[in-house]
């Protein structure tokens, strides 16, 4: 198997994340270079996106909620979903808050906050919809080690890389207390970083922003 993946994309992390867990074996590689990715590359993905995997028959799975499911089926151990469905539907709708309500509008707002022209209602909604979501996650959130309890699930591969994203986005938007009434959310960084499986995502991203912050340098 291969997988098409950056360091810095979240959505390329979270895959990363779920393959290391697993330890599927799966040879990791990047796309062309470039931002956004070249033409060239559309070839292999027909939107031009990464996390992009290539199974071993030759399959191109696209779309990273549809790769992390391929994984959990294809390496169904050890599990990332629990075993009760009352579960799995919590582990579910915590990865999809993640992503679509908190993870998506950051993204967005990361590239209207630096447009010569901004769009000041859109940026608005933008952050009423991220408080949202991250007041979701953080009702959402368990006591445990992991997002919900004892054991990693895919809650814990989706929210790494958002968790992530928050810290250069706190300071590129001037707002450092962003997180102050979500201190479950705020508090997952130091439960990343002592985990043997996520903190390698943790710092391939933190690689990863080095690398793209010099680059931006240069330029």
């Amino acid at each position: 198997m291969k997988l098409y993946s950056r360091p810095l994309s979240p959505y390329s992390s979270i895959i990363r994340c779920i393959a290391y867990y697993k330890q599927a074996p799966i040879k990791i590689v990047a796309p062309p270079p470039g931002s956004p990715i070249p033409e060239e590359f559309r070839a292999i993905s027909p939107f031009n996106r990464i996390p992009v995997l290539i199974t071993g028959s030759g399959l191109t799975v696209i779309e990273a909620t549809v790769i992390a499911e391929y994984l959990e089926e294809h390496f169904p151990e050890p599990p990332l979903l629990p075993a009760d469905s009352r579960d799995r539907a919590i582990v579910r709708m915590l990865a999809r808050a993640a992503e679509l309500e908190v993870l998506v509008p950051t993204m967005e707002l990361l590239e209207l906050l630096f447009m010569k022209s901004k769009d000041e209602a859109r940026i608005s909604k933008l952050f009423k919809q991220l408080e949202i979501g991250l007041a979701e996650v953080e009702n959402r959130l368990g006591h445990g080690p992991y997002a919900l309890g004892e054991e990693m699930t895919l809650a814990d591969a989706w929210l790494t890389p958002t968790r992530f994203v928050m810290n250069p986005f706190r300071q590129l938007a001037d707002r450092p207390d962003l997180l102050a009434p979500y201190p479950r959310f705020d508090a997952l960084e130091q439960r990343i970083v002592q985990d043997p499986v996520l903190s390698l995502v943790w710092y391939e991203m933190v690689d990863g922003l080095k690398i793209f912050l010099g680059e931006l340098e240069t330029a």
